[in-house]
């Protein structure tokens, strides 16, 4: 439960950040990027969460089955589930794999969607986009919090599917948020003896608790 906790800090760090920059990703300020690009496919991607979490006709129910499945078409999430369970996947059964990427993909979207509406920023601006390798591209983007000011850089790590993009990693002040989360599911796995069917029940624990306090 400790190690639970700490680690929550650097996730909500990260959260925010990347929430940050979706919610205000709808206006994209220069250099201009194509609409079939990397960086206009996270612009595209900030659009569709702000329709979603600005609909006032939506139930948090409805809110979070929406964003569940913004994030299934738009998050590689089999793939950062796989990278989140790190060691422990190569050693789980086919049916703890598919167990494990539907409880993540279920925290995952509960977690942004509680998250969501509690921040908003100042500005968004696209800086660059660099070719990691001929199927990922690192999308880097700058955000300024109403609150305070500050400008924060976050990056998104988008990878090339068929024809569009899926993003595999968020990454804020050099954080990573696929590597923060295998760290903390890694400590929770090791305390359970290796038991993946404990962090899958921990994540599902988490669902309920984040979608009853939506209510």
């Amino acid at each position: 439960m400790t190690s639970w906790a700490n680690a929550a800090a650097t996730r909500k760090t990260l959260y925010t950040l990347s929430l940050l920059a979706l919610f205000v990703g709808a206006a994209p300020a220069h250099p201009a990027f194509a609409a079939g690009d990397a960086s206009g496919f996270i612009t595209d991607l900030g659009s569709q969460a702000i329709h979603i979490m600005k609909d006032g006709q939506l139930s948090a129910a409805d809110r979070r089955l929406r964003f569940e499945s913004l994030m299934s078409e738009d998050f590689d999430l089999p793939k950062i589930a796989r990278s989140v369970l790190g060691r422990y996947w190569q050693g789980t059964s086919d049916s703890e794999r598919e167990q494990f990427t539907s409880a993540f993909a279920d925290y995952m979207a509960q977690m942004y969607a509680a998250r969501f509406a509690d921040y908003s920023a100042e500005s968004f601006r696209v800086t660059r986009q660099r070719a990691e390798s001929e199927t990922t591209t690192v999308v880097s983007t700058e955000i300024t919090v109403l609150a305070t000011g500050q400008s924060i850089d976050v990056d998104w790590r988008v990878a090339k599917a068929l024809d569009s993009y899926k993003v595999t990693d968020i990454s804020a002040g050099g954080a990573s948020l696929t590597r923060a989360q295998r760290e903390e599911f890694s400590s929770a796995v090791q305390r359970s003896g290796g038991n993946v069917s404990y962090l899958i029940q921990r994540l599902r624990t988490k669902v309920t608790e984040l979608a009853t306090a939506a209510h």
